[in-house]
């Protein structure tokens, strides 16, 4: 049978931790907050002055990328329950 959502979400969440909830972890997160321009625009400006497209989805992945990782590490166990409960009936 299939995990459910929660346990794959609490799984998930347990070995995020394990890897970033440390102070290596921390400092690899604060080195990919700069690479992935979380504290910054993501659209890039060529040298021609016009908005470089492909460079500026590049960017937004990386973007994408690091908020995954910071959304599972925040998650709390009261959502998850909740999110436990909402899916019991299905």
């Amino acid at each position: 049978m299939l995990q459910s959502l929660f346990w794959r979400l609490w799984n998930r969440r347990r070995d995020y931790r394990a890897v970033f909830d440390t102070d290596e972890g921390q400092r690899v997160l604060a080195d990919l907050r700069g690479f992935c321009r979380v504290d910054s625009t993501c659209v890039i400006v060529g040298k021609d002055g016009k908005i470089d497209t492909h460079a500026t989805m590049v960017a937004e992945g990386r973007r994408e990328v690091f908020l995954r990782i910071v959304e599972i590490l925040r998650l709390t166990d009261e959502q998850l329950h909740k999110l436990k409960e909402m899916h019991d009936d299905d």
